[in-house]
C-alpha cells in the first residue's frame, strides 16, 4: 500500500467527532493544498460531489493504480 492519497483514489471520509461518515466510498477529485481549501469528493454510491474543508479522516480503501 502506498503512502498517499492521490486524486482518483477511493476513501472513506468520516467526522470521528460526530460519529458522522459522509460517503463509505469516495473518489477524491482534488486534495486541498493550502489552509481554507477543501477537499473535493465523488460519492461512488449516489455521485454526489461534496465539498468537505472542516476536519475529518480520509481512509485510503483502494489505490489507483500506477503505470509501470
Amino acid at each position: 500500500m502506498k503512502d498517499t492519497i492521490k486524486i482518483g483514489d477511493t476513501v472513506c471520509v468520516n467526522f470521528h467527532a460526530a460519529k458522522y461518515t459522509l460517503c463509505s466510498e469516495a473518489e477524491v477529485l482534488y486534495i486541498p493544498l493550502s489552509q481554507g481549501d477543501a477537499w473535493h469528493f465523488r460519492d461512488l454510491h449516489s455521485g454526489e460531489i461534496h465539498y468537505v474543508s472542516e476536519g475529518c479522516t480520509v481512509t485510503l480503501i483502494q489505490n489507483k493504480p500506477t503505470a509501470q
